[in-house]
C-alpha cells in the first residue's frame, strides 16, 4: 500500500474513536442524574494483593519499529519467571498507554516483552507480525543468555494482545513452531481487527493445548466484532472446554460510566510513558482504568494464564466462564451490566454499531448467528 494511503487508514482509525467519546460523555451526563456511582470491586482488592514484587525493572533494546521492552518483577528478584508477550495496538507502540496492567500483570511475577513492531503513519502492516516474531525471539534470546536479566520459564509462555496487536498475538501462537518460538500455553486477544488485512498463519492447527479467549466490545466503532468471531471461529483445533468468546458490554447508569469501546482495554500509567507515538496525548487521556479494567479484563487475563500454566481447561477454571461475568455492583445494588461468554458462537448475538457505521467493513460470517444482535446497553 502506498505511504499515503496507510496514512488515509490511521487517520480514518482516529475519526472513528470519536464518536465513542461523545458516547462516553453521553454516559457521564445521565449518570449525574442518578448519582450512582462505583465502589471498589472485591476482585479489585484481590487483585492489589496479588501484587508480589514492589518494583518493576525496564530495559529496551533496539531502536524504532525493531525495538522491544523488557519488564521484569523485583523487589524481590525471582530467579525465573513466566514470560507474556504484550502486542499493542495501531500506533500504540508507548507502553504507557497499557501501563496499568503491564504493572499489574509484572507485579504478579511475569517478565513481560512488549514489542514496538511500528513507527509511525506510514508503517507498512505486512511488516508487523515477522517484526514481533524477530524481537520476541531476541528478547527471550537475551532473557536466556544475560546476568542482568531473569531467567524466562518457557514452559510458562503467553500471549496477550489488543486491536492489531491481538491478531498478531493469535498469529504468533500460530507460527510459533516455525519461528522458533516456544509453545504458547494461552492466547488472550482483545478486540483484534486491523484496518488493512494482512497475510498471516491459520489459527486451524493451533496446539490442542492452547487456551484461546477472545473479547470483542459492544461499542468498538472501530474494527466492530467481525474479525474477532473469525479467529475464533477459525482455531477448530482448540477444544470447546478450552476456548471462551467474551462480549463485553457498556453499563452507563453510574459514576464513571462503563463503556465497551476500542479503547477500553487501554490503562495508562505514567511511569511506563515514553512520550512515543503521534496521538500520545489523545492515547493516555483516553486510557483510564476501571471495572472494565479491574474487575474485567485483567482478571480475564489472570484466570487465563493461571488456568494455563497449571494445565487446567477454562471450563474447570472459570466454572465454564461464569468467573468472566461478574464486574462488581453500583452503589444502589444493581450489578455492572455482565459480559456475554460462550465457548460457541451460536450462543453470543453479533452486534450493529448505530446507523450501520463501521470503520471496517462486516462481511456475513460462514458461521451461525449472523442475524441477531446484541442487547442494547442498559441506561
Amino acid at each position: 500500500m502506498p505511504h499515503h494511503g496507510r496514512a488515509t487508514h490511521a487517520i480514518n482509525l482516529f475519526l472513528a474513536l470519536c464518536p465513542a467519546i461523545a458516547i462516553a460523555i453521553a454516559g457521564s451526563s445521565a449518570a449525574d442524574e442518578g448519582a450512582v456511582g462505583l465502589p471498589e470491586h472485591p476482585a479489585t482488592a484481590i487483585a492489589k494483593n496479588e501484587a508480589r514484587h514492589g518494583s518493576i525493572t525496564r530495559t529496551r533494546y533496539g531502536v524504532g519499529a525493531r525495538s522491544y521492552w523488557i519488564f521484569e518483577p523485583d523487589s524481590p528478584r525471582p530467579e525465573s519467571a513466566p514470560v507474556l508477550v504484550f502486542t499493542h495496538g495501531w500506533l500504540a507502540m508507548n507502553p504507557g498507554i497499557y501501563g496499568a496492567w503491564l504493572d499489574h500483570l509484572v507485579r504478579r511475577g511475569a517478565i513481560v516483552i512488549y514489542p514496538t513492531f511500528q513507527e509511525g503513519w506510514g508503517d507498512d502492516p505486512e511488516t508487523f507480525l515477522p517484526r514481533s516474531i524477530e524481537a520476541v525471539r531476541d528478547a527471550l534470546d537475551v532473557l536466556r543468555t544475560s546476568n542482568r536479566h531473569i531467567k524466562p520459564d518457557l514452559r510458562r509462555f503467553g500471549l496477550i494482545g489488543h486491536s492489531t496487536g491481538g491478531v498478531i498475538a493469535a498469529r504468533i501462537a500460530a507460527a510459533s513452531t516455525k519461528a522458533g518460538l516456544p509453545p504458547p500455553r494461552f492466547v488472550l486477544a482483545v478486540t483484534p481487527g486491523e484496518l488493512v488485512r494482512t497475510q498471516g498463519p491459520t489459527l486451524e492447527r493451533l496446539s490442542r493445548d492452547l487456551l484461546l479467549v477472545v473479547v470483542a466490545a459492544e461499542h468498538d466503532l472501530a474494527v466492530g466484532d467481525a474479525q474477532a468471531r473469525e479467529l475464533f471461529a477459525e482455531a477448530k483445533s482448540i477444544p470447546r472446554d478450552r476456548k471462551l468468546y467474551v462480549l463485553f458490554r457498556s453499563d452507563l447508569r453510574g459514576r464513571p460510566g462503563i463503556l465497551a469501546d476500542h479503547l477500553a482495554p487501554t490503562a495508562a500509567s505514567p511511569e511506563f510513558d515514553t512520550g512515543d507515538g503521534p496521538l500520545h496525548g489523545f492515547q493516555m487521556t483516553a486510557a483510564a482504568v476501571d471495572a472494565f479494567d479491574r474487575s474485567g479484563l485483567w482478571r480475564v487475563a489472570d484466570m487465563t494464564g493461571d488456568a494455563a500454566f497449571a494445565g487446567r481447561s477454562l471450563d474447570e477454571a472459570t466454572d465454564s466462564g461464569r468467573a468472566f461475568r461478574n464486574l462488581g455492583y453500583w452503589t444502589d445494588g444493581r450489578p455492572v451490566a455482565p459480559p456475554l461468554v460462550a465457548n460457541d458462537l451460536e450462543e453470543i448475538p453479533r452486534f450493529i454499531l448505530p446507523h450501520g457505521f463501521r470503520l471496517v467493513p462486516w462481511h456475513a460470517p460462514t458461521f451461525g448467528a449472523g442475524q441477531r444482535t446484541a442487547p442494547p446497553a442498559p441506561r
